[in-house]
Formats: structure tokens, sequence, C-alpha cells
């Protein structure tokens, strides 16, 4: 075991599963695991997880889910629910989500409903889980209407980030995770968005992923601790996220990868702000030129504008009808901004559109 970084209830570090049995027996969970777990990554990993903790004397069952946004759904949390009761599980067990983000957010809903609430473990293997979906109890699943319509506020009781996941992720799903270490890095964190325009996808060390990881994590912890039901100042993670959502239920969650919507939802509120005169043009073209330094896109293509609009107007961040964008006015200083033209969100997804 090496590095590793007791962060709240978040343990970070790099080879650490073994100390998820200690951190289980800290926090009085007891009984059986039940291991919530994407498919794909349980087969990657060779169902790691599970065999580290059987070996530390743990009764644990999987359950496969299949890989993708499109997993992410009521109809699959039913399947889950069965499937629990089969097991004839009990409330004082735990439900531990084992890959990315979609299977977080979809054990996490199971875990917040099943019996009134079981306790939650996360145990997140991609970037963008490790570094925000798996912090701070948001779980939900999709609607054919929009992204994250049905949830709850639910935070795990451990989540246990080891970045060795990381290292066997391919390139494109580890570039659309780095989209949120931008997106964490324009929010609040000016030094680490210079760091980040010095280097390239190259320089995605372990080391530097290992340093990255836990700075991104205490970003995110810091604004939950102030914010927890994203009443104020929470809401500014979203930043990227009102035309990357809209963008992912547009497209059916089958052209894009979070992360890679989230990107080209940046650069939308960047334009955005640019338009409205609150980001200076500098600083505008220091946000492109980083997310396309690492290989991220700053257009869609293959969609019509105007679904993306329709699906703005289902923005959870919505208030009284009006949208509450995120915006910059420089690398590091973001503010909710609610009196946004309509004619020129228009204007702006037109120019996001590939030609």
């Amino acid at each position: 075991m090496e590095d590793v970084d007791f962060v709240e209830d978040a343990i970070v570090g790099r080879d650490i599963l073994p100390e998820l049995s200690s951190a289980l027996a800290r926090h009085g969970i007891e009984g059986r695991l039940f291991i919530i777990a994407d498919e794909r990554v349980a087969e990657r990993t060779e169902n790691k997880l599970a065999e580290t903790l059987a070996r530390q004397g743990h009764t644990v069952a999987t359950y496969l889910v299949p890989s993708g946004e499109a997993s992410k759904n009521l109809r699959q949390a039913e399947r889950i629910y069965h499937w629990l009761a089969a097991q004839r599980a009990e409330r004082k067990e735990a439900i531990l989500a084992f890959g990315g983000g979609v299977v977080g957010d979809l054990a996490g809903f199971v875990a917040a409903t099943y019996l009134r609430g079981m306790s939650l473990v996360q145990v997140p293997t991609t970037l963008v889980a490790q570094i925000d979906s798996s912090i701070g109890g948001k779980v939900a699943v999709d609607l054919p209407e929009g992204k994250n319509l049905v949830g709850a506020f639910y935070p795990s009781v451990i989540t246990c980030i080891d970045t060795r996941f990381l290292e066997s992720l391919a390139q494109r799903d580890l570039l659309a995770g780095w989209a949120e270490v931008i997106k964490t890095a324009l929010l609040f964190d000016a030094p680490l968005f210079a760091e980040i325009a010095k280097r390239g996808p190259a320089d995605l060390t372990p080391d530097f992923l290992l340093e990255v990881v836990p700075r991104c994590v205490r970003w995110k912890q810091k604004v939950v601790a102030e914010d927890p039901k994203e009443q104020g100042i929470r809401a500014l993670l979203n930043y990227g996220h009102t035309i990357g959502h809209a963008l992912e239920a547009a497209t059916s969650y089958q052209t894009y990868l979070h992360g890679e919507a989230v990107a080209i939802g940046m650069h939308g509120a960047a334009r955005i702000a640019l338009h409205l005169g609150l980001l200076g043009k500098e600083a505008f073209e220091m946000q492109r030129a980083v997310i396309a330094k690492y290989d991220l896109p700053v257009q869609y293509s293959s969609v019509d504008p105007s679904a993306i609009e329709e699906a703005i107007t289902l923005d959870k961040k919505n208030r009284q009808g009006r949208v509450r964008w995120i915006l910059l006015e420089d690398i590091g200083t973001p503010r909710i901004e609610s009196d946004v033209p309509q004619a020129l969100v228009s204007q702006v997804l037109q120019e996001l559109q590939a030609r």
C-alpha cells in the first residue's frame, strides 16, 4: 500500500482496496455486501473488489449492470430491487457501487430507496466518478426527458478512491474524465488550471493523477459541506453541465461520454459569458485551448440545436422557469446568472454546431 490519503469520509490513494475492510469495520457495517458492478469494469479488473473483500472474510454477492448511460433508468433499478429481494437483503447490510458514474448513481439510488435506505459504499473506477459523482451524495436515474430527473441526496458512508483503476482506462474514458478536472480548476483553482495548461495527455501519469485526484476531491467536499443539498454555491459545480446534460439527453445518451458533453457545455457557457461581457477574450481562449489540448470536443454534430434547447428547459437548476447558468468572470471566478436572454442561448447553440 502506498500514498494513502484520508479525506473526510473518502479514502484516496493508490492500491488501497485492502483499506476498505477496516473502513467498513470503523463505520459499523456488518453482514453481507451487495456489489452492484459495471460488467465491463468487473471483467477488466477480474472482479478484484469481490475477491479482496472475500479474502478478508466478507460475504459478498454481485449484480452486473450493462455498461453505459442507457442502464441508468428505473427499469434497471427495478431489476436490482428484485435481485435484492431474492437475496433477502436486510436494511443493516450494505450496497457497494463498483464502477463509474452510471453505476454509482444507479446503485446509490437503489440504496436510498430499497428498504427505505441501506448503507451505501462507493468504489469509483473512472476519473469522473472519483473526483465528482461519487462525492456529495447525489444519486439518480435518467428519464427520456432528461438526465438525473429522479433521484435523492444520499451520501455514501465510505468512498474508496483507488487511483490504480485509472491506469487501465481507455484513453478516451480517461480524457473524458479530465474534463471534470478542467472544470474544477476553472471554477476554484487557477494554479491547477495553469499546471494543466502546461501539460498534455501524455503527462497524465499515475503520479500526476495521484496528485490531482485528492486535490479535486477536497474542492468537491468543501463545496458540498457548505451546501449539501444544492441550494446555493453547490450549483457552481454544474459548470458546463446545463448544455452538457441537455446534449446527452438530446442524443439519447448514445453519442458523447459525459465528460465530452461537459467539455462542449463549458465552451458554450464561456461563449455566453463572452457575449455578455462577463469573460474576457484572453480567458475565453485559454479555456478553449486547454479543452482542445486534451482532445476534448468544443462542438457537437448530428443533433438539432432545438432539441438541446428543449432539454435545457428541464435542467434541475432552473428556478421559476428560468435557467440558472453557471458562468465565469475569469479563471477561478464563477458566478450564477439567471438573466441570459433566450435568443443568446439559441445563438450559442448554433455556434457550437459543427459545420
